[in-house]
Order: structure tokens, then C-alpha cells, then sequence
């Protein structure tokens, strides 16, 4: 997320009937992964062609679309959503794409595109709800507080399903994420440290008794919950 200040024994069974990657059922595991890719592409084509001689943090887009709290407490609830979809500029579109990539891939491939897709949103609203309340004066906008959530969902579910790649990858990504950027202006910790913590919450409730993966439908239920009550509390807040 950017921003400027304004007035991640023996091996666990896989789940019956739809664990893993087998949750494509048919479809590319990658499916979610080639949508969330196009949709940030998108809105940045948008972006560009809104704003094409002019900083695109002062274009159109970001003004009606980019996080801060003061517009959201006067019923722009959208910005909650929508800033996560906004970028500053290529490079940020550019460096967060990568990291979904890698992030989205490897979570794909190990929880299957449904579950990856509802870490990702539940990454998404918490690090909304975290620039509302610790940093609720800044204009914020990136995909990086949902890609953090990725990250802190991958972390939990390795913890709890002892997948010990998974949660190497994913520690030594956090790690190497949050200290390369913990001192670079224009960057919010806020959505990045709420994404993560979002995303382990959401990891957490995919993995159910015995380390194995719940159902699609289980795991969509309690993720969904959980975004949810993101959602409100960032409207609340």
C-alpha cells in the first residue's frame, strides 16, 4: 500500500471432496489468480487513461476511490473496497504484482483458488480497517495489505498443517517485506501489518480438526464472516 498524508511427523491428509488444489474442480488452479491479476491491470489501464499527463495519485480515480477517513465517515464506504484495486504509479502496480504471483501461486496450489481468493479478501478489508484506525489521514491506495493477508494466511496454514515450505516461504517473504519497507516514506504499515494479521485470522479458520482443510463451503462461510465483520468494523471505525 502507498500512501500521502492529507488535512505469509507425517505430511496431513488432504480434506475429502475438494481439498487443496483439487478445489478447482476441473478448472485451473491458477483461475483466481489470472482474475485478481486482470483486475488490477485493469483499473491501472483506467487509471491511465483518467489521468494520462498528471501524478495519478491526483487523478480522478484515487481522489474518489482512495482510502481516508474522513470520506469514508461522510459515506464514500466504497473506498474500503476499491482502494485495494488503485496504484500510485508502475513501479507499485509493477512490485505488487510480482509479490501476488508469488504469493497467490503458492497458496493456490496449497489451500486451491476458492480459499486463496477468500484469504485474499479478508487481507484486503483488514488492511482497510487498520489505515482507518491507525492512519485514518492518509490517502491510501495498493493491493499490498491484501497480498500481506496472502502472506499471513500462508503462515498459518503451514503452522497448523506443518507444511514446512510453506511456512519458510512465507516467514522469509514477511520478513524480507516488512524491513525493506519500514523505513521508506509513502509506505502504510498500517495496511500491511492488518493485512497480514487479517490473513492469518482467515488462514486459521481454513484449516478444521486434525490439520486437514475444511470444505469449500465451510471455509467460505467463516472466511466470508470474517470479511464481513471487517467490512463493518472499517465503517464503523
Amino acid at each position: 500500500m502507498s500512501y500521502v498524508p492529507t488535512t505469509p511427523g507425517s505430511p496431513p491428509q488432504r480434506p475429502r471432496g475438494g481439498g487443496g488444489s483439487g478445489g478447482a474442480r476441473g478448472g485451473s488452479v491458477f483461475g483466481a489468480l489470472v482474475l485478481l491479476v486482470l483486475v488490477n491491470v485493469g483499473v491501472f489501464l483506467v487509471q491511465l487513461a483518467s489521468a494520462p499527463f498528471s501524478d495519478m495519485m491526483d487523478g480522478s480515480l484515487v481522489e474518489h476511490g482512495g482510502l481516508n477517513g474522513w470520506q469514508v465517515d461522510h459515506g464514500d464506504w466504497w473506498r474500503v473496497v476499491t482502494s485495494g484495486f488503485l496504484h500510485a504509479n508502475g513501479p507499485h502496480l509493477f512490485g505488487n504484482l510480482v509479490a501476488l504471483l508469488i504469493l497467490g501461486g503458492v497458496l493456490s496450489v496449497a489451500v486451491g483458488p476458492l480459499r486463496m481468493l477468500l484469504v485474499y479478501a479478508a487481507g484486503l478489508l483488514g488492511g482497510a480497517f487498520s489505515v482507518l484506525a491507525f492512519d485514518p489521514n492518509a490517502l491510501t491506495v495498493g493491493a499490498s495489505g491484501a497480498i500481506f493477508g496472502l502472506a499471513g494466511g500462508a503462515l498459518l496454514v503451514g503452522v497448523r498443517q506443518r507444511r514446512i515450505l510453506l511456512l519458510v516461504f512465507a516467514a522469509a517473504w514477511t520478513v524480507y517485506s516488512l524491513s525493506s519497507t519500514l523505513f521508506v516514506p509513502g509506505i502504510s504499515q498500517a495496511g500491511h501489518l492488518g493485512g497480514l494479521v487479517a490473513g492469518g485470522l482467515a488462514g486459521s479458520l481454513l484449516v478444521g480438526e486434525g490439520a486437514r482443510l475444511r470444505s469449500e463451503s465451510a471455509a467460505t462461510g467463516l472466511v466470508v464472516g470474517l470479511v464481513v465483520v471487517l467490512f463493518a468494523g472499517a465503517l464503523l471505525i
